[in-house]
């Protein structure tokens, strides 16, 4: 299992746990008014998601400033701080600029997790990163070459990241897979099982958590938010313990995502008795609370 940290405590996932959400509003990719509040200098709207994102219900914030406008040395250290200030979320720093993530972990003394390829070019000095700021990472697998269409090819990219992380002293606790979601619309019809299957292969031979970007997968398709939610139901048995995508409540899913969600981590054994899920009712009052003796 993988633990990161923020000002509100630990936030814990893997094998055993329930599958959490990481969101990703605070995106300069996906959101060019954003980008513009961020050259100007303007970290509210940052704030703003990042609490929203927090009151939604999700376990971790994705932070992604690159943009051609945007000095990221200057401007991750700040984005980051404003959001972890405003959600006490832990983070999921998405950059490759390894001096901007140094800025940034010189203001944020909690552990976050990044994320790096097989690409040579970057894959070094990322892994000298993680392991000296001892924050977990997750191991994209893709390289230099692209994404392989076939289970062996992604998964001998994926255990290559991973066993040059062991090998300079990153321990398996801190190592996420991702085996990546391709967008269903646009790629071979067998693509979720191929990813489907990296998944439980990665549990069977490891203890590695593993990491998706759902929000991926019903892109550029109708109703976009129910092919996510589809996605995302059938992978958490197979051995989802993080999902990327926006925040169910600001989708057109609505609250009926969240229930999903629960009800899901039930039903495939990680919340015993339904512990977190009939919780999650009654704090949002769907059912009555136990009356008390």
């Amino acid at each position: 299992m993988t633990t990161l940290t923020s000002s509100s405590g630990n936030l814990t996932f893997g094998t055993g746990h329930p599958t959490i959400l990481a969101s990703m509003l605070i995106n300069t990719l996906k959101d060019d008014s954003l980008a513009h509040s961020l050259i100007q200098g303007d970290f509210d709207k940052v704030k703003r998601l990042a609490e929203k994102q927090c009151n939604d219900g999700t376990g971790m914030l994705q932070i992604m400033v690159a943009h051609p406008d945007i000095n990221e040395e200057l401007i991750l250290p700040k984005a980051c701080k404003a959001a972890h200030d405003a959600s006490g979320l832990p983070l999921y720093i998405d950059s490759t600029n390894i001096n901007a993530m140094r800025r940034t972990l010189d203001i944020l003394p909690y552990k976050p997790i990044f994320s790096t390829s097989g690409d040579p070019d970057r894959l070094q000095s990322m892994l000298e990163l993680t392991k000296e700021s001892k924050a977990a990472l997750i191991c994209l697998c893709m390289d230099h070459n692209g994404i392989p269409t076939t289970v062996s090819g992604r998964f001998s990219i994926g255990e290559m990241i991973a066993n040059r992380a062991r090998a300079i002293g990153v321990a398996d606790n801190d190592l996420v897979i991702d085996p990546l979601v391709m967008a269903t619309g646009v790629s071979e019809p067998d693509a979720m099982l191929v990813t489907l299957e990296l998944l439980r292969q990665f549990k069977q031979k490891y203890s590695f958590s593993t990491f998706l970007g759902i929000d991926n997968a019903g892109f550029g398709m109708p109703y976009k938010d129910t092919i996510d939610m589809a996605y995302l139901l059938a992978a958490i048995p197979a051995g989802l313990d993080v999902a990327l995508l926006d925040p169910p409540l600001c989708s057109s899913i609505g609250r009926n995502g969240l229930n999903l969600l629960f009800a899901s981590n039930f039903i495939s054994g990680r919340d015993p008795y339904a512990k977190q899920y009939l919780s999650y009712l009654r704090r949002n009052q769907l059912i009555k609370s136990r009356k008390r003796e």
